[in-house]
């Protein structure tokens, strides 16, 4: 489905006079619009018009509302009318006085400065409910040429949003209810696990909301993205060099020694895959492994000498952590065998598992395991899946020129590096024993380091909690992405954790972050199949989605 192929489009009409003007009126079941190209720079009024049609009518999908919905579409010159110069603005959405309706980040002077341009062609008993204003970059063609494959997501996006701001919509999918903050808190979580009646109906509830999304999912219908490309740039041989540092360095820690020799002469690599929080949904992340030709039918590993870096956060919400886990390091192994690599970065909920936190686990997922003790057991110290987090799995790594982390890097953690900052998580971790002498300890008024430290305390700006980079202004946080990445010598910052609406992989500050957690599982009332993929070979960034 098109379904944002409408607000960027549309973004490139109005501008320098060159053809004749497009006045178009086009109406379905839920909306209603006039298309307004009053001027047409570099004739693509006829592109636009087409563009938005496709995009009402992808919209006009998911909505079912009484009353139509009425707006006009103009187009106009936005980058003039910035607040600042360093931010781009692909579209904006206006009341009926000229005022942005949505104004959270807006980058465009309030009121709007060329409101003439709407004035002049609309009826004097104007009835519209509000204007899309659509920028077509005549003084900035340059940007309009790099962001043409995702211009069409901007515009449906404010469309819909602006439909949410009027409360005549919901989101298209299931809103999943928000954690009380109380509830992260060792000191009542610990308790919490000994009293047998609050778990099971913490467990149970997790079950029947799982239940109702997943169920909900059939009632709805999910936004279709067609791939996008999100950059194109030269990389250079020191990216490559480095690319390859790692697989050799890799290889050589594997079981099979002898083969080092002719994996690493195979092991040309030429593209990295990146998928965001699964979240407990077994069914889609094979779906997307498969659409990435990673595993076959049998979930047996095909990739080749493909790398595969999963975000952290495998666990929890959803009831086949066991089957996540088990399916993830055993394509590590055949990656391992056939030139390959598997990464599993840490996430948040990884960590809350040790912590003995058990407020996203569904009495489904005790049972996989044999019960909640058996659960723990098996995260614990000398436990299958507690040695992995504890011994193998990083907090952030550098693969070429891109750096990876579950929820963000703020540069205070890597001004030694990002080896340095692994090794301290890696203490930590070695350190953290079993649930129950953590709960003894508690009792001790003894807290370990695993609840308070920086890197692990939800309270902080850590790499596994943050947020800031994924929803704060733009004027705030990209320079701080941009201390991160000189400090790591990279060129972007690759994340999870905070869920993009719509299931749409988003950039910011000029691609230099990537955000990759779209909603995956169908039990955080998302459900959207989705990854990222960097070809080497073609020095190129995708966002890839299965229709």
């Amino acid at each position: 489905m098109k379904f944002y192929k409408v607000l960027l489009c549309s973004t490139l009409a109005l501008g320098t006079v060159i053809s004749k003007n497009i006045n178009y009126e086009y109406t379905t079941d839920d909306l209603k619009y006039n298309f307004n190209c009053v001027e047409n720079n570099r004739s693509v009024c006829k592109f636009l018009k087409k563009e938005l049609n496709e995009a009402v009518n992808a919209i006009s999908k998911i909505l079912d509302i009484e009353t139509p919905v009425k707006f006009d579409a103009f187009v106009d010159d936005l980058s003039k009318y910035r607040i600042t110069d360093s931010k781009e603005v692909v579209a904006v959405v206006l009341d009926k006085e000229f005022i942005p309706l949505n104004t959270k980040d807006t980058n465009i002077v309030s009121p709007y400065p060329n409101s003439k341009i709407i004035s002049e062609n609309i009826d004097k008993e104007n009835d519209s409910d509000f204007y899309v204003v659509l920028n077509n970059f005549e003084s900035n063609e340059n940007y309009l040429n790099s962001l043409r494959n995702d211009f069409d997501s901007s515009m449906a996006m404010e469309i819909f949003e602006e439909l949410k701001v009027l409360k005549l919509v919901g989101y298209p999918y299931v809103d999943a209810s928000r954690i009380n903050g109380d509830e992260f808190l060792y000191e009542n979580f610990l308790p919490k696990r000994k009293d047998q009646e609050k778990m099971d109906a913490t467990a149970l509830a997790n079950t029947e909301l799982c239940k109702d999304l997943v169920k909900g999912e059939l009632t709805h219908t999910l936004v279709h993205w067609e791939d996008t490309l999100i950059s194109k740039e030269s990389i250079s041989k020191k990216v490559r060099r480095a690319v390859k540092k790692i697989v050799k360095c890799y290889v050589k820690g594997t079981k099979k020694e002898s083969k080092k020799d002719d994996i690493n002469k195979k092991n040309e690599l030429n593209r990295i895959v990146a998928i965001g929080d699964i979240h407990g949904d077994y069914e889609h992340l094979i779906s997307i492994l498969q659409h990435a030709k990673l595993v076959d039918e049998e979930n047996n590993w095909i990739g080749k000498n493909s790398i595969l870096v999963q975000m952290g956060d495998l666990i929890n919400r959803g009831n086949d952590t066991l089957k996540i886990y088990d399916t993830m390091l055993n394509l590590r192994e055949q990656a391992k065998e056939k030139g390959g690599i598997v990464h599993m970065l840490l996430g948040n909920h990884d960590i809350l598992e040790i912590e003995g936190n058990h407020y996203f686990t569904s009495l489904k997922d005790y049972e996989s395991f044999g019960g909640l003790k058996a659960r723990e057991e098996a995260f614990g110290p000398t436990g299958k899946y507690g040695k992995v987090i504890r011994q193998e799995m990083n907090i952030t790594m550098v693969i070429g020129d891109s750096i990876y982390a579950h929820a963000g890097v703020a540069p205070e953690y890597v001004t030694e590096g990002v080896d340095k900052l692994n090794e301290h998580a890696r203490e930590i971790l070695l350190d953290t024993p079993s649930v129950d002498e953590l709960y003894q300890l508690y009792l001790q008024n003894t807290i370990h380091p695993i609840y308070t430290d920086p890197l692990f305390n939800k309270d902080g700006t850590g790499p596994l909690w943050i947020r800031d980079f994924a929803k704060n202004p733009e004027s705030e946080v990209c320079s701080q992405i941009e201390k991160t990445l000189e400090l790591t010598n990279t060129k972007r910052m690759i994340v999870g954790h905070t869920p993009q609406s719509y299931g749409k992989i988003r950039s910011r500050c000029n691609n230099k972050l990537i955000l990759i957690d779209i909603g995956i599982s169908r039990c955080i009332g998302g459900g959207y199949y989705g990854y990222l993929e960097i070809l080497l070979d073609k020095n190129e960034v995708w966002a890839r989605y299965l229709n």
